[in-house]
Parts: C-alpha cells; structure tokens; sequence
C-alpha cells in the first residue's frame, strides 16, 4: 500500500484506537526500540507535528494524516523536507505518531547513517498499558493483568538507562509493545489499579523477569534470590524460559481468588511492593 494511502487508512482507524491516556502522575520516560533497519520505514502524525534536530532546531514541519518514508542515506535519515543523522518528531499534545502500521503516543526519534533507528519516547504508564494487553490481554483475570502491569512496570525501570539510545526492545527480547493498537479497557484498568506500584528488593527495582509458562516449575537464577525454582500453577507446558512469573501461573491463581499481591509475592519471593514518589 502507498504511503499516503496507507496513513489515510490508518487514520480511519484513529478514534477506535485511542482510548485516552493513561495519567500518569508521575513524570517517568521510558524509549523503547521500534525499528532498526537499513530499509525505509512508513511514518506519520494525527496532527501537525515538528521535526527538529539533536540541538532543538525546527527543521520542518510534517503535516498531519499522510504517509512519509524515513529513508536512510549517507548523510542520516531523509524525511520530507529534512535530513539529519537525529531526527526528532514531536507532535502536539494529544497529538500521536504512526511508524510502520502502528500508532504511538509521545515523540519518536529517528536517527542513523544508512539505516534508521526508530525509538519511541513515551510515558511509563502508557507503556505499561500497552505491554499488559500485548503481554496478556482481555482474556486475563483483572488479578493476573494488574500482576502483569507491576512486573512490566518493575521491569522496564530496572533496565532504563540500561542502553545508550534506548532503554528496552518492542518485542520479546524485553517485553511486547505495540503501542495504542493494543490496550483494551481491562489492561488500561489494570494499569490504572496499580499506577506507580512497583517490586523493590534491597531498595532497587528488580528484574522482574516473567513468560507465558513454567510448566510444572519456574527456573531458578543463581544469585538472585527473588528469581527462585517454585511449583508453578500454570495448567501448560512450558513456554518461554521459565524464569520469575508464568503468566497462566498467575492467571491459574487469580482464578483461586489470589488477588495481585499475592500473585507477586509467591513468583518473586522476598520483594515487597512500593509506589514510585509522587
């Protein structure tokens, strides 16, 4: 499909995706990775939006509901009217960014020579809402999906800043985010039932590592004491590495009548939960 025709589509689409964001009280970025490719990629806005440079410098505007392809090229990445090695775009307030068939809100960096790397910059709790839809999804218990919603929100703070240019992958190499195509009222619930709840352990954020299931037992992690090999609930072989929460573990005692905490407090032994300072 074209591009302006397939942003024309997407923005067809615009009202039944967005549900409103999540607030969030708290002033916390997280950048996860989108893209990273020496082919072009499809972007676009829902409103007029600016594309400025490293330094802040307004270098175009890109007009809202109309495909653009971010090129790569020697001289950085090639986008309607501007080329730079850093490419910023940030759309108003309320304003949203398309890459590649997905709409995301927050500002977007695109950045490279002969190829382009799409980082997305947006609110925790946006993020997070995200994740527990792609992570779970409706058919999840509001136990389990609030569970899901503090170990994505735990595991994204203990791995910011943990690379230069971005913090966490879209995919399974951290965990899923599809941006605002996937939240359902009940991931949004979830993540609004817990907002800031977090799991510390010595005072850090832990690595609260999860996957779809244990099977009979969860695998252990030498050294970390809250990643324990524990009898797992999940009804399923294993799927996944096995390590920290089986989310049909979880799912399996949200059915018993376990509420989240409970949840946590058996997968990830020893942490206690806490809320980010307002």
């Amino acid at each position: 499909m074209k591009a302006r025709r397939w942003l024309a589509f997407l923005g067809s689409l615009l009202l039944g995706l967005w549900g409103g964001e999540v607030e969030g009280a708290w002033a916390v970025t997280v950048r996860v990775q989108l893209a990273d490719t020496t082919t072009p990629l499809v972007v676009g806005v829902s409103l007029p939006a600016r594309l400025t440079n490293g330094r802040g410098e307004v270098l175009a505007d890109l007009p809202p509901l109309r495909g653009f392809w971010a090129r790569p090229s020697r001289r950085g990445v090639h986008l309607h009217e501007a080329v730079s090695p850093v490419l910023f775009i940030e759309p108003p307030e309320g304003g949203l960014v398309a890459v590649n068939g997905r709409w995301y809100s927050g500002k977007v960096l695109l950045m490279g020579y002969n190829r382009v790397q799409a980082i997305n910059y947006v609110h925790l709790e946006d993020y997070v809402a995200s994740v527990v839809e792609a992570e779970m999804g409706a058919r999840f218990l509001p136990e389990a999906l609030k569970a899901q919603a503090v170990a994505a929100r735990t595991y994204v703070l203990y791995h910011r800043n943990s690379r230069r240019w971005f913090d966490v992958f879209s995919d399974t190499r951290s965990q899923v985010y599809r941006g605002l195509s996937q939240r359902s009222a009940a991931a949004l619930e979830a993540t609004r039932a817990t907002r800031g709840v977090v799991l510390v352990y010595g005072g850090k954020f832990v690595n609260a590592m999860y996957s779809a299931s244990a099977g009979s037992r969860t695998v252990g992690v030498d050294g970390i004491p809250y990643l324990q090999s524990l009898p797992d609930f999940s009804p399923y072989p294993k799927f996944g590495h096995g390590i920290g929460m089986s989310q049909w573990g979880a799912q399996e005692l949200a059915r018993r009548g376990w509420s989240y905490r409970q949840i946590l407090a058996y997968y990830y032994p020893g942490v206690r939960l806490a809320r980010l300072p307002d």
